[in-house]
């Protein structure tokens, strides 16, 4: 707020002194830093998905949801458009056939944004 009054983008706050609030700092003061997390060794190693909606507005095709593979050693990304949730085992074994012929090797684990290994 102090910044956006100093830049004159809040007028009429330019002349009030804002402080800083206690529990800001106190919780500032208390997040840990992020460790650092090791990267899978080689391709298809070890990919991250993750299943997005419902939306409000539906997308292309009437897609409602959005399938998310994120490779771990290259953060290469793939997106799938949905309908329904129930189109997620099909877009996921077109994403193995898609992945395992263009780079010729094989998907190896698969972790779900609830942490649970659904392939491996």
């Amino acid at each position: 707020m102090s910044r956006l009054a100093k830049e004159g983008i809040l007028d009429h706050l330019n002349k009030v002194k804002l402080s800083i609030c206690e529990s800001c700092l106190a919780s500032n003061a208390t997040a840990k830093p992020f460790s650092k997390a090791s990267r899978a060794s080689s391709p298809l190693k070890f990919i991250h998905s993750d299943i997005y909606g419902p939306m409000n507005v539906k997308a292309r095709h009437g897609a409602f949801y959005f399938l998310t593979f994120i490779d771990n050693y290259s953060r290469y990304g793939y997106v799938y458009l949905l309908s329904h949730r129930y189109e997620t085992l099909d877009a996921f074994k077109r994403f193995v056939v898609e992945v395992e012929t263009q780079l010729e090797l094989r998907v190896k684990t698969v972790q779900t944004d609830r942490g649970r290994d659904c392939l491996s």
